[in-house]
């Protein structure tokens, strides 16, 4: 049984705790965040431990697993203290807010030995998988990737890295997954659509993303903090005499719910996947795609 703790407490690290609930071959011990009263009221509901400091759980040699839940802003601070104690690691996209230091994330991981996972769940939800197999050895010409959201938190996107890096990072690397290929050139349009309240705080609302990639495969990504439906995501695969639509293999019960209801099984079997793997996973995939991210936001506050 490998025991575990998760590091931040927001809906996704609530997923979390489920998740490790659930699989047969780990046990939630204990869950932190910086709202001591939030982890005490959560012990309680998981029936696990908790502690105001966070290096007495880090000393705990029998605390294997730490899945990284916390805001993008304390990533690097969680990953380098993990490495240090050589502990598994699960990390939520991004990896870290400062692209400078993947590099240095990425050596300590490899000197240290340490098995190490980055969350890129959207690849294992039910639509996106069987959308995937549906495409393969095809002929694909366009994608087309659709996602707008209810959401108007605007701190809560600075925090996570900003539209490109909290939105996008799924999406640009579900656009590699499903293309089989990495982008070669790049046009953006966000500052013009997006609105004053997100560009004041230096963050954007809209985005309109071109992107050409090596095999030839044109995708066309569309970002927006505002829906009327609530939540709208959706792929369009176009290719030499086909045409497919992620809708198609949705739950259409859910399919304008929020992601922690339309994807939640998928944050499941992501860490089912890694539990079982004896490598890392995903890891030089979400390097890529947040390379990816920081070009745009680039090309978007330089236009």
């Amino acid at each position: 049984m490998i025991k575990s703790c998760v590091i931040g407490l927001s809906k996704v690290g609530v997923i979390h705790c489920e998740s490790l609930l659930k699989l047969k071959n780990t046990s939630l011990n204990y869950i932190f965040d910086k709202n001591y009263n939030l982890s005490k009221r959560l012990s309680k509901k998981f029936k696990c431990n908790t502690s105001r400091d966070f290096n007495s759980i880090l000393k705990k040699k029998d605390i294997e697993l730490f899945v990284i839940a916390s805001p993008t802003t304390t990533h690097n601070f969680y990953i380098k203290k993990l490495i240090k104690f050589k502990k598994r690691i699960y990390c939520e996209k991004p990896i870290t807010n400062n692209n400078k230091n993947l590099n240095k994330i990425k050596n300590l991981i490899k000197k240290h030995k340490i098995k190490f996972c980055v969350g890129l769940n959207r690849r294992f939800a039910k639509e996106y998988v069987a959308l995937k197999k549906k495409v393969y050895k095809k002929k694909i010409n366009y994608i087309q990737i659709v996602s707008r959201s209810a959401n108007h938190n605007i701190d809560l996107s600075i925090r996570n890295g900003g539209l490109f890096f909290d939105k996008g990072f799924h999406f640009f690397d579900l656009a590699c997954w499903l293309s089989n290929s990495k982008p070669e050139k790049m046009i953006v349009i966000s500052k013009s659509i997006s609105s004053e309240d997100f560009l004041s705080k230096g963050d954007f609302s809209d985005a309109v993303i071109n992107l050409k990639f090596r095999n030839g495969i044109v995708v066309e990504i569309v970002f927006s903090r505002k829906c009327r439906l609530g939540n709208f995501e959706k792929i369009k695969v176009r290719g030499e005499k086909f045409s497919l639509d992620s809708d198609k293999f949705s739950d259409k019960k859910t399919l304008y719910d929020d992601f922690s209801v339309r994807h939640r099984t998928s944050y499941l079997n992501c860490l089912k996947k890694f539990i079982k793997s004896r490598n890392n996973l995903l890891m030089n995939e979400a390097i890529l795609t947040q390379k990816i991210c920081a070009e745009a936001l680039k090309k978007a506050r330089h236009q």
